[in-house]
Protein backbone atom coordinates (compact mmCIF):
# COMPACT_ATOMS: atom_id res chain seq x y z
CA UNK A 1 0.00 0.00 0.00
CA UNK A 2 1.29 3.77 -1.18
CA UNK A 3 1.93 5.84 1.60
CA UNK A 4 0.10 8.56 -0.18
CA UNK A 5 -1.16 10.26 2.99
CA UNK A 6 2.07 10.18 5.53
CA UNK A 7 2.69 13.10 6.86
CA UNK A 8 -0.57 14.97 5.53
CA UNK A 9 -3.26 12.99 7.73
CA UNK A 10 -3.35 13.83 11.34
CA UNK A 11 -4.86 11.19 13.26
CA UNK A 12 -5.87 10.40 17.22
CA UNK A 13 -6.49 7.95 19.00
CA UNK A 14 -9.22 7.83 21.94
CA UNK A 15 -9.30 4.56 24.02
CA UNK A 16 -9.04 3.32 28.27
CA UNK A 17 -5.60 4.81 29.31
CA UNK A 18 -5.07 2.79 32.48
CA UNK A 19 -2.40 2.96 34.51
CA UNK A 20 1.12 1.54 33.40
CA UNK A 21 2.71 2.16 37.01
CA UNK A 22 0.04 -0.15 38.81
CA UNK A 23 1.01 -3.40 39.80
CA UNK A 24 0.84 -6.60 38.04
CA UNK A 25 -2.85 -7.80 38.62
CA UNK A 26 -4.12 -4.50 39.04
CA UNK A 27 -7.42 -3.32 37.29
CA UNK A 28 -5.80 -0.24 36.13
CA UNK A 29 -2.54 -2.02 34.52
CA UNK A 30 -4.92 -4.74 33.00
CA UNK A 31 -6.83 -1.49 31.44
CA UNK A 32 -3.63 0.15 29.92
CA UNK A 33 -2.13 -3.59 28.61
CA UNK A 34 -5.42 -4.72 26.96
CA UNK A 35 -5.56 -0.96 25.41
CA UNK A 36 -1.68 -0.67 24.45
CA UNK A 37 -2.21 -4.14 22.74
CA UNK A 38 -5.07 -3.06 20.52
CA UNK A 39 -3.73 -0.04 19.79
CA UNK A 40 -0.20 -2.04 18.34
CA UNK A 41 -1.89 -5.14 16.92
CA UNK A 42 -5.04 -3.18 15.31
CA UNK A 43 -5.10 0.18 15.57
CA UNK A 44 -1.11 1.35 14.42
CA UNK A 45 -0.57 -1.75 12.21
CA UNK A 46 -3.87 -0.49 9.96
CA UNK A 47 -2.58 3.09 10.12
CA UNK A 48 0.80 2.43 8.84
CA UNK A 49 -0.69 -0.02 5.66
CA UNK A 50 -2.09 3.85 4.86
CA UNK A 51 0.37 5.53 5.67
CA UNK A 52 -0.49 7.47 8.65
CA UNK A 53 1.25 7.66 12.09
CA UNK A 54 -1.56 7.34 14.85
CA UNK A 55 -1.04 9.43 18.33
CA UNK A 56 -2.36 8.42 21.85
CA UNK A 57 -2.98 11.03 24.06
CA UNK A 58 -0.25 9.73 26.74
CA UNK A 59 2.22 9.82 23.27
CA UNK A 60 1.86 13.72 22.85
CA UNK A 61 5.68 14.54 22.34
CA UNK A 62 5.18 18.71 22.92
CA UNK A 63 4.74 19.86 26.35
CA UNK A 64 1.55 21.92 27.58
CA UNK A 65 -2.10 21.08 29.31
CA UNK A 66 -2.55 17.60 28.96
CA UNK A 67 -6.49 18.44 28.34
CA UNK A 68 -6.47 20.96 26.10
CA UNK A 69 -3.59 18.80 23.90
CA UNK A 70 -6.74 16.30 23.21
CA UNK A 71 -9.05 18.99 23.04
CA UNK A 72 -7.29 20.29 20.14
CA UNK A 73 -6.75 16.67 18.38
CA UNK A 74 -10.38 15.87 18.60
CA UNK A 75 -11.30 19.51 16.83
CA UNK A 76 -8.59 20.08 14.58
CA UNK A 77 -7.45 16.03 13.07
CA UNK A 78 -8.34 14.45 10.14
CA UNK A 79 -9.10 11.15 11.71
CA UNK A 80 -10.16 10.05 15.50
CA UNK A 81 -10.14 6.05 15.32
CA UNK A 82 -12.17 5.42 18.94
CA UNK A 83 -11.59 1.93 21.29
CA UNK A 84 -14.77 1.96 23.06
CA UNK A 85 -14.64 -1.08 24.49
CA UNK A 86 -16.22 -1.09 27.95
CA UNK A 87 -17.45 2.48 27.98
CA UNK A 88 -15.10 4.46 29.41
CA UNK A 89 -16.50 7.49 30.81
CA UNK A 90 -13.37 10.03 29.36
CA UNK A 91 -13.53 7.78 25.64
CA UNK A 92 -17.19 8.51 25.94
CA UNK A 93 -16.92 12.17 26.18
CA UNK A 94 -14.38 12.66 24.31
CA UNK A 95 -16.43 10.59 20.96
CA UNK A 96 -19.31 13.07 21.65
CA UNK A 97 -17.12 16.17 21.49
CA UNK A 98 -15.58 14.69 18.20
CA UNK A 99 -19.03 13.90 17.00
CA UNK A 100 -19.78 17.51 17.13
CA UNK A 101 -17.07 18.19 14.43
CA UNK A 102 -18.49 16.00 11.26
CA UNK A 103 -14.94 14.41 10.69
CA UNK A 104 -13.94 10.80 9.84
CA UNK A 105 -14.59 9.29 13.37
CA UNK A 106 -13.78 5.13 13.18
CA UNK A 107 -14.63 3.19 16.42
CA UNK A 108 -13.66 -0.03 17.07
CA UNK A 109 -14.39 -2.21 20.65
CA UNK A 110 -13.99 -5.71 22.28
CA UNK A 111 -17.28 -7.49 21.39
CA UNK A 112 -19.63 -7.74 24.18
CA UNK A 113 -18.07 -4.63 25.89
CA UNK A 114 -20.02 -1.78 23.33
CA UNK A 115 -22.04 0.50 25.29
CA UNK A 116 -25.56 1.00 24.37
CA UNK A 117 -24.82 4.57 23.58
CA UNK A 118 -23.05 4.00 20.27
CA UNK A 119 -24.51 0.88 19.43
CA UNK A 120 -26.45 2.51 16.10
CA UNK A 121 -23.14 3.69 15.00
CA UNK A 122 -21.36 1.33 12.56
CA UNK A 123 -18.31 -0.20 14.87
CA UNK A 124 -15.40 -2.62 13.85
CA UNK A 125 -16.16 -5.48 16.80
CA UNK A 126 -13.11 -7.88 17.22
CA UNK A 127 -12.46 -10.93 19.84
CA UNK A 128 -9.45 -10.61 21.72
CA UNK A 129 -7.70 -13.24 19.79
CA UNK A 130 -4.54 -13.84 17.27
CA UNK A 131 -6.98 -14.00 14.39
CA UNK A 132 -9.89 -11.82 15.67
CA UNK A 133 -7.50 -8.73 16.39
CA UNK A 134 -5.52 -9.63 12.64
CA UNK A 135 -9.76 -9.30 11.27
CA UNK A 136 -10.10 -6.28 13.04
CA UNK A 137 -6.94 -4.72 11.67
CA UNK A 138 -7.92 -5.72 8.20
CA UNK A 139 -11.15 -4.16 8.84
CA UNK A 140 -10.21 -1.01 10.46
CA UNK A 141 -7.21 -0.53 7.00
CA UNK A 142 -9.92 -0.96 4.61
CA UNK A 143 -12.25 1.90 6.60
CA UNK A 144 -9.68 4.35 6.75
CA UNK A 145 -9.10 3.95 2.54
CA UNK A 146 -13.09 4.14 2.12
CA UNK A 147 -13.05 7.33 4.61
CA UNK A 148 -10.09 9.15 3.47
CA UNK A 149 -11.50 8.96 -0.06
CA UNK A 150 -14.72 9.04 0.44
CA UNK A 151 -15.69 10.57 3.72
CA UNK A 152 -18.45 9.01 6.11
CA UNK A 153 -22.03 9.39 6.06
CA UNK A 154 -23.64 12.34 8.22
CA UNK A 155 -24.47 10.88 12.24
CA UNK A 156 -27.44 12.72 13.90
CA UNK A 157 -25.39 13.97 16.34
CA UNK A 158 -23.25 16.21 13.87
CA UNK A 159 -25.95 17.20 11.68
CA UNK A 160 -28.27 18.36 14.12
CA UNK A 161 -25.39 20.43 16.20
CA UNK A 162 -24.23 21.64 12.55
CA UNK A 163 -27.87 22.89 11.56
CA UNK A 164 -28.16 24.87 14.59
CA UNK A 165 -24.65 26.32 13.97
CA UNK A 166 -23.29 24.59 17.56
CA UNK A 167 -20.99 22.02 15.71
CA UNK A 168 -19.08 24.92 13.92
CA UNK A 169 -18.01 26.04 17.82
CA UNK A 170 -14.93 28.80 16.95
CA UNK A 171 -11.70 28.34 19.49
CA UNK A 172 -10.88 31.60 21.20
CA UNK A 173 -7.00 31.77 22.43
CA UNK A 174 -6.16 34.25 24.98
CA UNK A 175 -4.45 36.67 22.49
CA UNK A 176 -3.04 39.69 24.32
CA UNK A 177 -5.24 43.22 23.70
CA UNK A 178 -3.57 45.05 20.58
CA UNK A 179 -0.38 46.95 21.71
CA UNK A 180 0.23 47.70 17.74
CA UNK A 181 -2.02 50.43 16.07
CA UNK A 182 -2.48 50.14 12.63
CA UNK A 183 -2.09 54.29 12.64
CA UNK A 184 0.70 54.49 15.15
CA UNK A 185 2.80 57.77 16.04
CA UNK A 186 5.29 58.92 13.60
CA UNK A 187 8.30 57.13 15.96
CA UNK A 188 6.56 53.89 16.40
CA UNK A 189 6.32 51.09 13.65
CA UNK A 190 3.03 50.30 12.25
CA UNK A 191 1.09 47.13 12.00
CA UNK A 192 2.79 46.22 9.03
CA UNK A 193 6.47 47.19 9.57
CA UNK A 194 5.96 44.70 12.92
CA UNK A 195 4.93 42.17 10.17
CA UNK A 196 7.34 42.37 7.96
CA UNK A 197 10.25 42.26 10.45
CA UNK A 198 8.56 39.04 11.72
CA UNK A 199 8.66 37.69 8.52
CA UNK A 200 11.55 38.11 7.96
CA UNK A 201 12.39 36.28 11.51
CA UNK A 202 10.05 34.03 10.49
CA UNK A 203 12.70 33.01 7.42
CA UNK A 204 15.52 32.91 9.41
CA UNK A 205 13.55 29.79 11.56
CA UNK A 206 12.99 28.22 8.52
CA UNK A 207 16.60 28.18 7.51
CA UNK A 208 17.01 26.86 11.11
CA UNK A 209 14.21 24.14 10.63
CA UNK A 210 16.26 23.29 7.51
CA UNK A 211 19.53 23.18 9.33
CA UNK A 212 17.59 20.53 11.62
CA UNK A 213 16.43 18.34 8.77
CA UNK A 214 19.70 18.72 6.65
CA UNK A 215 21.18 17.19 9.95
CA UNK A 216 19.01 14.36 10.70
CA UNK A 217 19.18 13.36 7.13
CA UNK A 218 23.25 13.06 7.45
CA UNK A 219 23.29 11.14 11.16
CA UNK A 220 20.07 8.55 9.63
CA UNK A 221 22.32 7.88 6.53
CA UNK A 222 25.59 7.52 8.25
CA UNK A 223 23.65 5.68 11.44
CA UNK A 224 22.30 2.99 8.41
CA UNK A 225 25.51 2.85 6.65
CA UNK A 226 27.25 1.99 10.26
CA UNK A 227 24.58 -0.10 11.33
CA UNK A 228 25.06 -2.36 8.78
CA UNK A 229 28.34 -2.59 9.51
CA UNK A 230 27.26 -3.41 13.16
CA UNK A 231 25.23 -6.60 12.09
CA UNK A 232 28.01 -7.63 9.50
CA UNK A 233 30.61 -7.68 12.37
CA UNK A 234 27.76 -9.47 14.85
CA UNK A 235 26.94 -12.23 12.15
CA UNK A 236 30.97 -12.80 11.48
CA UNK A 237 31.74 -13.27 14.91
CA UNK A 238 34.11 -10.17 15.10
CA UNK A 239 35.59 -9.57 18.24
CA UNK A 240 34.21 -6.92 20.77
CA UNK A 241 37.29 -4.28 19.81
CA UNK A 242 36.17 -4.80 16.20
CA UNK A 243 32.73 -3.43 16.73
CA UNK A 244 33.86 -1.08 19.28
CA UNK A 245 36.06 0.62 16.35
CA UNK A 246 33.09 0.68 14.46
CA UNK A 247 31.43 2.89 16.68
CA UNK A 248 34.30 4.62 17.16
CA UNK A 249 33.76 5.23 13.22
CA UNK A 250 30.30 6.23 13.84
CA UNK A 251 30.86 8.34 16.97
CA UNK A 252 33.84 10.41 14.55
CA UNK A 253 30.99 10.48 11.68
CA UNK A 254 28.14 11.91 13.09
CA UNK A 255 30.33 14.43 15.31
CA UNK A 256 30.05 17.86 13.18
CA UNK A 257 25.86 16.97 11.83
CA UNK A 258 24.98 16.46 15.70
CA UNK A 259 27.31 19.88 16.30
CA UNK A 260 24.70 21.18 13.64
CA UNK A 261 21.85 19.79 14.93
CA UNK A 262 22.22 21.11 17.88
CA UNK A 263 23.00 24.48 17.11
CA UNK A 264 20.34 24.68 14.53
CA UNK A 265 17.41 23.94 17.42
CA UNK A 266 19.27 26.26 19.86
CA UNK A 267 18.86 28.97 16.55
CA UNK A 268 15.45 27.86 16.01
CA UNK A 269 14.35 28.15 19.88
CA UNK A 270 15.74 31.41 20.23
CA UNK A 271 14.18 32.95 17.41
CA UNK A 272 11.06 31.66 18.30
CA UNK A 273 11.20 33.20 21.75
CA UNK A 274 12.48 36.03 20.66
CA UNK A 275 9.45 37.16 18.06
CA UNK A 276 6.82 35.46 20.01
CA UNK A 277 5.24 38.36 22.03
CA UNK A 278 5.24 40.21 18.77
CA UNK A 279 3.68 37.50 16.91
CA UNK A 280 1.06 37.50 19.59
CA UNK A 281 0.65 40.94 19.38
CA UNK A 282 -0.08 41.24 15.86
CA UNK A 283 -2.43 38.07 16.14
CA UNK A 284 -4.19 40.15 18.43
CA UNK A 285 -4.40 42.96 15.94
CA UNK A 286 -5.86 41.10 13.33
CA UNK A 287 -8.04 38.77 15.87
CA UNK A 288 -9.60 42.94 16.92
CA UNK A 289 -9.49 44.35 13.86
CA UNK A 290 -11.70 44.51 10.67
CA UNK A 291 -10.31 42.62 7.86
CA UNK A 292 -11.25 45.65 5.80
CA UNK A 293 -9.01 47.91 7.32
CA UNK A 294 -6.35 45.84 8.01
CA UNK A 295 -3.38 46.28 4.90
CA UNK A 296 -3.20 43.17 2.44
CA UNK A 297 -0.93 40.62 3.53
CA UNK A 298 -2.58 39.71 6.79
CA UNK A 299 -4.07 36.50 5.72
CA UNK A 300 -0.59 35.41 3.92
CA UNK A 301 0.98 36.21 7.62
CA UNK A 302 -1.73 33.38 8.82
CA UNK A 303 -0.81 31.13 6.06
CA UNK A 304 2.80 31.41 6.91
CA UNK A 305 2.04 30.27 10.59
CA UNK A 306 -0.13 27.37 9.76
CA UNK A 307 3.09 26.45 7.29
CA UNK A 308 5.70 26.75 9.83
CA UNK A 309 3.90 24.85 12.33
CA UNK A 310 2.99 22.13 10.15
CA UNK A 311 6.17 21.80 8.70
CA UNK A 312 8.14 21.77 12.49
CA UNK A 313 5.46 18.94 13.61
CA UNK A 314 6.64 16.92 10.55
CA UNK A 315 10.41 17.46 11.70
CA UNK A 316 9.73 16.86 15.08
CA UNK A 317 8.82 13.34 13.74
CA UNK A 318 12.21 12.65 12.80
CA UNK A 319 13.80 14.34 15.69
CA UNK A 320 11.87 12.49 18.11
CA UNK A 321 13.33 8.65 16.53
CA UNK A 322 16.55 9.97 17.25
CA UNK A 323 15.80 10.96 20.25
CA UNK A 324 14.61 8.46 21.33
CA UNK A 325 17.09 6.52 20.18
CA UNK A 326 19.92 9.09 21.32
CA UNK A 327 18.81 8.14 25.31
CA UNK A 328 20.48 4.03 24.55
CA UNK A 329 23.54 5.51 23.20
CA UNK A 330 26.20 6.38 25.82
CA UNK A 331 25.22 2.50 27.63
CA UNK A 332 26.89 1.09 24.17
CA UNK A 333 30.27 3.41 24.65
CA UNK A 334 31.40 6.71 26.31
CA UNK A 335 32.63 8.04 23.16
CA UNK A 336 28.85 8.08 22.04
CA UNK A 337 27.82 9.92 25.77
CA UNK A 338 28.62 13.16 24.19
CA UNK A 339 26.79 12.84 20.90
CA UNK A 340 23.04 11.43 22.57
CA UNK A 341 23.39 14.55 25.12
CA UNK A 342 23.60 16.90 22.41
CA UNK A 343 20.96 15.13 20.75
CA UNK A 344 18.73 15.09 23.50
CA UNK A 345 19.62 19.21 24.12
CA UNK A 346 17.97 19.37 20.58
CA UNK A 347 14.65 17.45 21.28
CA UNK A 348 14.26 20.02 24.37
CA UNK A 349 15.03 23.23 22.40
CA UNK A 350 12.25 21.81 19.72
CA UNK A 351 9.48 20.73 22.15
CA UNK A 352 9.98 23.97 23.89
CA UNK A 353 9.86 26.25 20.61
CA UNK A 354 7.18 23.88 18.98
CA UNK A 355 5.22 23.93 21.73
CA UNK A 356 4.48 28.08 21.25
CA UNK A 357 4.45 27.86 17.43
CA UNK A 358 1.06 25.65 17.88
CA UNK A 359 -0.17 28.05 19.98
CA UNK A 360 0.36 30.54 16.81
CA UNK A 361 -1.04 28.19 14.75
CA UNK A 362 -4.23 27.83 16.90
CA UNK A 363 -4.40 31.59 16.83
CA UNK A 364 -4.48 31.39 13.25
CA UNK A 365 -6.39 29.04 12.72
CA UNK A 366 -9.04 30.38 14.66
CA UNK A 367 -8.64 33.96 13.31
CA UNK A 368 -9.45 32.42 9.95
CA UNK A 369 -12.53 30.53 10.76
CA UNK A 370 -13.61 33.78 12.18
CA UNK A 371 -12.80 35.39 8.81
CA UNK A 372 -14.62 32.78 6.94
CA UNK A 373 -18.15 32.37 8.59
CA UNK A 374 -18.06 36.16 9.10
CA UNK A 375 -17.07 37.47 5.03
CA UNK A 376 -16.96 41.26 4.95
CA UNK A 377 -19.87 42.55 2.69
Amino acid sequence: MSNRWCAVVRCFVVGPIGNKFAPLGDPGRQSYEDSLQVFEEVIQAACQQVGIDPVRADQIAVAGEITEQVFRHLFEDDVVIADVSGGNPNVMYELGLRHATGKLTIQIGEFGQLPFDVNTVRTIQFSRSPRGLIDARNQLERALQAGLLDGQDVLTATRIFQESGEGKAEIDLPLPEPSIEVDGSDDEPGFLDNMIEIENQLALMTDNADGVASSIEVIGAVTESVGAELERAAQSGASNSARLALISKYASEISEPVEMLEKSSADFASNMTSINDGVLSVLGVIQNGDPSELPEGWDGFLDQLIGMAESSREGMEGLNTFGTAAEGLGSLSRQLRGPGRKINNSVGNMRKAIAKIDAWERAARSIKHKAANNPVG
